[in-house]
């Protein structure tokens, strides 16, 4: 036996299923950066379970992981600047930015570090944040469902582009006197 769950409708109106977890892993299209890692069918089957998947980091891609505060801000100010912003998973230290593999080399923004190579990231089933599962979400998640085409698949930031906006915020909550910041 199934459950489904419904989104809200307006009244009169019979409500869409919403796709499982499952069905939304089997529906992405190709993302050349967790292909490259080697471990694309096991993402898939922890995603089609709903579980979170565990995946290298250094291999095809690098992550940046700042504190969750931060990490909000600077998504806000690259969205509000019109740039694009790839994954982005909110975790119990904080948001995880999955940027473009080597482009993290050199980082040095206070209030952040670049995980090491080989380091394992647990990636939540596709969703937004308000899909938990092991106290893991995403902020920016990997497909945006919302284009109404078949799911397309974000590309990658380079970390530098993170840079300047990620200071912004770190100035804006120093000045605020929110700093140390909340993860």
């Amino acid at each position: 036996m199934t459950t489904e769950t419904y989104a809200p409708t307006p009244a009169g109106e019979i409500p869409a299923p919403r796709p499982t977890p499952g069905e939304a892993a089997a529906a992405m299209g190709p993302m050349p950066w967790l292909t490259a890692t080697g471990r694309i069918d096991q993402v898939l089957t922890a995603w089609g379970r709903g579980e979170l998947a565990e995946v290298p980091s250094g291999i095809s891609f690098d992550v940046l992981l700042t504190p969750l505060t931060l990490g909000r801000d600077t998504v806000h100010r690259m969205h509000a600047a019109g740039r694009q912003v790839g994954p982005v998973v909110l975790g119990p230290l904080g948001a995880e930015f999955i940027v473009e593999r080597g482009s993290a080399t050199g980082w040095s923004a206070s209030h952040s570090l670049v995980l090491r190579q080989g380091a394992l990231v647990l990636l939540p089933p596709p969703g937004d944040d308000t899909h938990v599962v092991g106290s893991r979400s995403w902020l920016v998640p990997p497909c945006r469902p919302e284009t109404g085409a078949p799911l397309c698949c974000a590309e990658l930031t380079m970390a530098g582009a993170l840079a300047e906006p990620f200071q912004a915020a770190v100035q804006d909550a120093a000045a605020r006197r929110e700093w140390p910041c909340a993860r």
